[in-house]
């Protein structure tokens, strides 16, 4: 058992942690969307080679999710996301010296394993360790700043791009890993073993939350459930996000109308998690899930049905951002609620093995979807399998209340 670091001082610690999944995610994840026409053209390769870069980041996530799950509960992040800082710097730089399709994924597999041992499922080993039975609000507190991460890097990539081009626009997401990450990352306290369990039960933290709601039977299929729940809903929420820009355009918008509706995703991300964070106490963690993945689909199907419309349009973008917001919260809380702190790590990289998988072949899919079938299949394509991941959450909503 390990004891959590819980010290005022986290609070400044934390909010840097917050700004550095911001850059994390906004330099990686997010910027292809934006970049992808001028890579394209430069290296004269497809917008389905673009985005696979992102695959290729979360295959190397998923090969290597179980075993830094590992790590992290015997030896803490901060080593860790440390090394993952410089892995994620020198695979960006790389991105900025790319010549072709070979150097430019190789670029990603090396920005896969920074991006393994530094955002996602570390950070919320971080906070677990750190801030033990309030680890659930917190987590959820942390993301709302995550939520802007599209919001600052679209319009910060489109500018750095128009202003010194494509190249310089990676290497300055690149020094950013150096001067503002790696400090950051470097003020995570050392974690260290506790000794042997106090005899005393009532001087321990609750047992519900060391060990979790679920009985040891009931363990396996649940994860189940909820690795198929995450990984149908993460399939949507990690490929049609890419693709709101051109989606957008597909309908008549100019870039700069598409650009600045896709905008709108951040601060809607934003609004659910503050929602869900300010809420989520009162609420289980299930219930609150259940009501994203009801909202994602409904909204697929109304854009679907009515394109064209800017008003609908970004009605679209605020209600599927909103239930992806709430979505990625619970992915991080819901398993921390019912397996508990015990051996976090350890089932974060077991989860993050069909997940990755499920977000590796998203961005790619959504490329093939969006050209070959149009944007209006996209989204009921969109629809139907999120409606498949509210059942599954449905059906272990059912197993947990008997």
């Amino acid at each position: 058992m390990h004891a959590p670091l819980r010290q005022p001082r986290h609070g400044p610690l934390l909010c840097g942690l917050a700004l550095t999944r911001v850059i994390g995610w906004g330099s990686t994840f997010y910027a292809p969307s934006v970049l992808v026409t001028p890579i394209g053209r430069d290296l004269g390769v497809s917008p389905e080679v673009v985005f696979g870069g992102i695959t290729i980041l979360l295959v190397t996530g998923a090969l290597l999710g179980p075993a830094i799950g590992r790590h992290l509960d015997q030896h803490g992040t901060r080593r860790s996301m440390c090394v993952g800082a410089l892995i994620c710097a020198l695979g960006l730089a790389a991105i900025a010296m790319a010549q072709g399709p070979v150097s430019y994924l190789a670029s990603w597999f090396v920005i896969g394993i920074g991006h393994a041992m530094t955002l996602a499922n570390v950070g919320n080993v971080t906070v677990a360790q750190l801030m033990g039975d309030r680890a659930r609000r917190t987590i959820g507190i942390m993301m709302l700043a995550t939520g802007l991460a599209s919001s600052v890097f679209w319009p910060l990539a489109a500018a750095l791009t128009e202003a010194y081009g494509w190249r310089a626009c990676w290497l300055v997401f690149a020094a950013l890993q150096i001067v503002v990450v790696l400090p950051i990352h470097a003020c995570i306290p050392a974690w260290h073993r506790a000794g042997p369990e106090p005899l005393d039960r009532a001087a321990e933290e609750p047992v519900a939350d060391e060990q979790g709601r679920v009985a040891p039977a009931d363990r396996k299929a649940v994860f189940r459930l909820l690795a198929l729940t995450f990984s149908a809903s993460g399939l949507i929420s990690w490929g049609l996000p890419l693709h709101l820009i051109s989606l957008l355009q597909t309908t008549g918008m100019s870039q700069a109308t598409a650009v600045g509706l896709a905008t709108l995703s951040g601060p809607a991300t934003l609004m659910a998690r503050a929602v869900d964070a300010l809420a989520g106490e009162r609420l289980a963690v299930e219930r609150v899930a259940l009501l994203g993945l009801a909202l994602g689909p409904l909204s697929c199907l109304v854009m679907a049905f009515a394109p064209g419309s800017v008003a609908l349009a970004a009605g679209f973008i605020v209600c599927f951002s909103a239930a992806m917001g709430v979505i990625s919260v619970a992915r991080a809380t819901l398993p921390l609620a019912l397996f508990g702190r015990r051996g976090f790590g350890t089932m974060l990289g077991r989860l993050a093995v069909p997940q990755n998988l499920a977000f590796a072949a998203a961005p790619l899919l959504f490329a093939v979807l969006m050209e070959r079938l149009g944007p209006q299949a996209t989204l009921l394509v969109s629809a139907a399998v999120q409606a498949m991941a509210f059942l599954a959450m449905l059906v272990l909503v059912g197993r947990l209340r008997a």
